[in-house]
């Protein structure tokens, strides 16, 4: 599954919010290979999404929007839309595009009345062609469905798959989490990766094993021979003996494993590095985007700026901006392709030199002291 686009008003602290997935035109010598759907080489995908944006700047809100919107059409649960309502007096829109390996192009509008008048959604579905493209498949859509109750409208729906994984202080209380749903055969594979996270973080470790005495549980041995038992849940905070960065070594791993086995085609890795070396960062990344398949997408975000010099299309970045306006505030999502065409562009030279106007305003720090 690949998602095509995503439009949220007044839900969370987006309002008037899109952002696009594809791209118009086949890239020459793409150091990315496939940004296509396998059959349908017209409709373009962005495969790898690096979001970089300030403090503050809707990076962990966008995941954590677009993770509920996919809970509601899995569980239909209203209380995934409700809870993320900006203002209750007022609609909240929701517009999702996205589509299967094998064509299935769907189109789901989510309308949340205002004043908990409920939730209706409209879903419009069409085979794509072999020549279509994303513009085709838009204008080949339905225009006699109707908005509906949501309960019965999500009953065509078929499963999506994700993988959301959020700092720990998002995710109810600097929990531990990684594939609770490991197959048996599958532990060996999981068990390497997550050794070779675990000693590129730390020398000290020598390798790792699953426990045989508690289910969903894994041995980290160090070279002294000392070992830590640590379980699916477990509060970060008190592991001992791992530094903050490896501590996090689990997810990561978790993530690697997943795109590795085709899991989930959808993953949204959001700020698992912040305590980890940039240049294992940058590694952990490179490798995600090179394991992903046909349809897969990775939406990736980061504070590390030195990830603009990975060799990329200049369409694989991303940045997210709050500007101020006569309401509040307002998030815009750009893409670097917006500001420049030619791919062969240092994005990171472009970037030190503010070409995008997104760099924050540091100037308050440095009046600090100043006599007023």
């Amino acid at each position: 599954m690949a998602v095509l686009t995503i439009e949220f008003d007044n839900f969370l602290c987006f309002d008037n919010f899109v952002a696009d997935f594809t791209y118009p035109k086949k890239l020459v010598n793409s150091s990315l290979k496939n940004e296509c759907l396998k059959k349908f080489p017209n409709i373009r995908v962005r495969k790898a999404n690096i979001i970089i944006g300030s403090n503050a700047s809707g990076k962990t809100s966008f995941g954590r929007a677009i993770w509920h919107v996919f809970m509601f059409l899995k569980n239909k649960e209203a209380i995934k839309i409700t809870s993320l309502i900006k203002n209750v007096n007022k609609d909240t829109n929701i517009l999702m595009d996205y589509i299967d390996a094998d064509g299935l192009f769907s189109r789901i509008e989510i309308l949340a009345k205002a004043n908990n008048q409920g939730i209706d959604v409209k879903i419009r579905q069409l085979e794509a062609k072999p020549n279509d493209t994303y513009e085709m498949l838009v204008k080949r859509l339905p225009n006699d469905v109707l908005f509906e109750n949501y309960i019965v409208a999500l009953e065509k729906i078929i499963p999506l798959g994700w993988n959301f994984v959020f700092p720990s202080i998002e995710s109810g209380g600097f929990e531990l989490i990684y594939c609770d749903f490991i197959k048996e055969e599958e532990k060996p594979l999981f068990c390497k990766i997550f050794k070779n996270v675990l000693i590129i973080m730390d020398v000290s470790i020598k390798t790792v094993y699953p426990s045989n005495e508690v289910e969903n549980s894994y041995i980290i041995v160090f070279v002294d021979n000392t070992k830590i038992h640590i379980s699916h849940g477990d509060k970060i905070n008190e592991i001992k003996k791992l530094s903050s960065g490896t501590k996090y070594a689990a997810n990561i791993a978790q993530i690697l494993f997943c795109i590795s086995k085709y899991k989930n085609g959808f993953y949204f890795v959001d700020e698992q590095f912040s305590y980890v070396n940039s240049d294992i960062e940058i590694a952990c990344l490179s490798k995600m985007i090179s394991l992903l398949g046909d349809s897969e997408q990775l939406f990736f975000t980061t504070h590390n700026t030195e990830i603009l010099n990975l060799n990329l299309p200049i369409h694989s970045f991303n940045f997210l901006v709050k500007e101020k306006n006569e309401d509040g505030v307002q998030i815009k999502w750009l893409n670097a392709s917006q500001f420049e065409k030619r791919n062969n562009v240092r994005i990171k030279n472009l970037y030190d030199n503010n070409y995008f106007d997104i760099s924050p305003n540091v100037n308050p720090i440095f009046d600090i002291g100043e006599s007023c």
